[in-house]
Parts: C-alpha cells; structure tokens; sequence
C-alpha cells in the first residue's frame, strides 16, 4: 500500500509512450520495479537548453498563414490578386447568413457541382467551424448555425474551377451581424460602412422563411426587406450594374407547412414589391428559393444554393438606362420654338 509520503512524489517515466503517472500502469505491462524507465524523467524534457545545439538555439519558428475570416485589408489584397466576385449576404438576424455560406463550401466538398470544382480557400479554418454544427459530428439533434457577431465585416474566401468556368474565379462572401443592417433603415450614416455592399458584384438579400410562416411576424417581413434596401440605396452603397439575389431561405420548412401556399403568396407579393421600387436600380432582380441547412428531411442540404452559386459567377452587367422619349408636338410652331431653345 503507498503510503501518504509516497503518495505525494510525482510519479515519472523516460519512456514518452507511458501514461503511468495517469493510468497506474506500466505501458510495457512490468512492475514499477522491474521497469528500468520508472522514476526517470524523459531525456527530451530534461535537457537544459544549455546543451542543445547551436543551430536549433538559433533556429526561429514557422509562422503559418492563418486561416481564419478575412479582414477587409485582406480581401482587398485578393481582389487585387485576381478574377474575384465579391457577393455582400445581407439579411436580418436568423434569416440563414451564416448557413448559407456553410452550405457553399459543404457541397463542393463532395465533389465537382454543376461544372465547378474546390480549387482552394484561404479561410479552411472558418469554413470548418462555420458547418460543425450541422454536421453529425457536432452531436447536435437538429444543425445549427452560430450566430455572426456585431463588429467589423469579415470575409470567407473561396476559389472555384472546373468545366463551367474558362479561368479560376474567387468569390468574396461579406459577411456582416444582421442587426447592423437592420439598424440602417434608422440611421443611413451607417451605410457609409458597409464596404462589402459598396464594392459587391451580387446583392444577395436573404427572406427568413420560417417567419413567413408565423402569424404574428409575418406582416414586418417586406416592410423590413424594402427598408433595408432603401437604407442602402439612399446611402450611395449600391453601385452601378450591381446585381440582386432574392433568396427565400428555410424553404423545407415551408414545404412541409399547412401555411405553405400563404408563405408563397407572401413571398410573391415582397418579390413584387422590390422589382416595382427597386427594377431601375439593380441591373437584374433574381430570385431562389433554398434550404442551405433543412431541419427536416424534406429536402436534402443545400438544396437551391448551386443555381445561386452559377448567378454569383455571372459577369456584371452595366444597369439599365432610361431614356425619356422627347414630347410630341402637334403645332408647327410650338416645333419651331423647341428647336430655336
């Protein structure tokens, strides 16, 4: 039996494959006594830096890339690297943001989707949290998506190849806390900040299906939808020839739903309602219903997302010009006078 004395010694083994100090036994399956490693300390961890060599002493460390979200001065040195769209995902909060980016980088790693193929990504790290939660391995009994913090915008980098594109193209997802949009249809100064909608080639703004859904939040979806948009439209953030995505999210959930033909009709009516305000403003209006991370087993994961991945690798377009057609004039010389001025 240890006795107390010996109970507080640290218990040490050379051998850096043992765990006797943790199990209690002998990794070789020897008594303590008959061990010749037991009660020594490991060679490694007892040399004195003193006695390594010179080379290692000098020897500096490896500093890896990160591979977390891209600052804005980040994803301005990819901008400059390449052919890259930059798409600004603009939604209130819980509307899909977050699983929507998931789902792009998910799909891809099954494989070449629609033509295009993985071809490399400079935010890994971000990406793989980004869909732990929806994953099996997160344990979890229905996916979820973390929610994106207040702050500065960051970016998820992710470049694409494959048949359908003639030369590698990298998409720039913004990525911004949905009550920072929110907040400026109150205050348009704060538009002036929003960096990734000034310098975006796709507007994707998101429509939270689930509260279509809902008897009581269903009427402040369109109004919330427009005021954002005007918000950005009124703060000079949207550029010239920039394009929209409506996306209509959690669409499993609305399939299954006895209030499915209400939500439909309810989106119809917000999709009219923006081509109506804003048709002059964007050079194209589109939209896609999608289930980037179902709850339900109605559609499969990322259902809806490729189509909106090949509307992102689409070109710009310069917007549409408006041209008034000059007045008809019946009498001669009301013709006459307009000529002279």
């Amino acid at each position: 039996m240890t006795s107390p004395a010996e109970s507080l010694v640290a218990i040490t083994c050379s051998n850096s494959d043992c765990r006797i100090a943790e199990t209690g036994r002998c990794v070789e399956g020897l008594e303590p006594s008959d061990c010749s490693h037991y009660g020594r300390q490991h060679e490694v961890a007892n040399t004195l830096l003193g006695d390594l060599p010179e080379v290692i002493q000098k020897e500096e460390s490896i500093q890896l890339p990160g591979a977390g979200t891209l600052t804005p001065a980040d994803a301005s040195q990819v901008l400059r690297e390449g052919n890259t769209r930059v798409i600004a995902i603009v939604g209130p909060s819980d509307a899909g943001k977050t699983s929507l980016i998931a789902s792009v980088y998910d799909l891809l790693q099954r494989g070449a989707v629609n033509g295009l193929d993985f071809a490399h990504s400079r935010t890994l790290h971000a990406f793989e949290q980004a869909c732990h939660d929806a994953r099996a391995a997160s344990r979890r009994g229905t996916p979820h998506m973390s929610r994106t913090p207040l702050g500065e915008v960051r970016f998820y980098h992710l470049e694409l190849g494959g048949q359908q594109l003639t030369d590698r193209v990298a998409l720039v997802l913004g990525d911004r806390a949905g009550e920072e949009y929110r907040n400026a249809a109150d205050e348009i100064s704060t538009v002036d900040t929003f960096i990734e909608v000034k310098r975006a080639d796709s507007l994707a703004v998101l429509i939270d299906g689930q509260r279509l859904l809902h008897d009581g939040r269903r009427h402040n979806v369109r109004s919330e939808t427009c005021m954002m948009l005007q918000a950005l439209v009124d703060g000079g953030a949207v550029a010239s020839g920039l394009r929209l995505a409506i996306i209509l999210t959690k669409q499993d959930l609305i399939i299954q739903s006895e209030l499915r033909q209400r939500a439909d009709d309810d989106f119809q009516r917000i999709l009219a309602r923006i081509q109506s305000s804003f048709g002059d403003v964007f050079s194209e209006i589109r939209y896609f219903p999608i289930a980037a991370s179902p709850q339900t087993s109605v559609l499969a994961r990322g259902a809806g997302v490729v189509e909106l991945l090949s509307f992102w690798l689409e070109s710009s377009q310069p917007a549409p010009v408006i041209v008034s057609e000059p007045p008809t004039i019946e009498r001669a010389y009301a013709r006459l006078t307009t000529l002279e001025e």
